[in-house]
């Protein structure tokens, strides 16, 4: 009997050996399956929002994210829009030195400002903003890609008081 047992127990270290490899050598997918099963969503603080509008100009294009001013709860009085340039693999692996691009962020025809884009230097400036463009937070190096986050006061809220 006392042999039978150890054979058994022997025989279940080696049938379970095969499913520890295989979870831990899995553990990124069974992971990310787990995420999102659940839902959850990584903040757009952190991604920058959702892609709203691309713009293509030949040798790069303009990634335009929309603005970012989510809170827990209810929106927050201040936020960012999130500007992302990409070089088109096809015609070219960089981004022009110069970069001088009008944004209307909220799409309701009024350029909302224009931004002046150094890439060698990663030097940002903001031409002729309108009241609620705040100024520029930072400018991001993303892979082969230059991000901009452009501070801004939301105008909703401004309203609502």
């Amino acid at each position: 009997m006392r042999r039978l047992r150890s054979m058994i127990g022997y025989l279940w270290a080696l049938l379970a050996l095969p499913i520890i490899v295989a979870t831990f050598m899995g553990n990124d997918y069974w992971a990310g399956h787990l995420v999102a099963v659940t839902g959850i969503k990584v903040s757009p603080w952190f991604t920058g929002g959702n892609v709203n509008r691309i713009v293509h100009h030949g040798q790069y294009q303009t990634i335009l994210h929309r603005a970012v001013f989510d809170g827990l709860i209810w929106q927050r009085s201040r936020g960012f829009v999130q500007i992302n340039w990409k070089p088109v693999k096809l015609v070219s692996r960089t981004l022009p030195e110069e970069i001088h691009e009008s944004i209307d962020y909220d799409h309701d025809g009024v350029v909302d400002f224009q931004i002046q884009l150094n890439t060698k230097t990663d030097h940002a400036e903001l031409v002729a903003p309108k009241s609620y463009v705040l100024g520029i937070q930072s400018v991001y190096q993303l892979k082969n890609e230059k991000a901009v986050r452009v501070l801004l006061r939301n105008k909703n809220k401004e309203e609502e008081q």
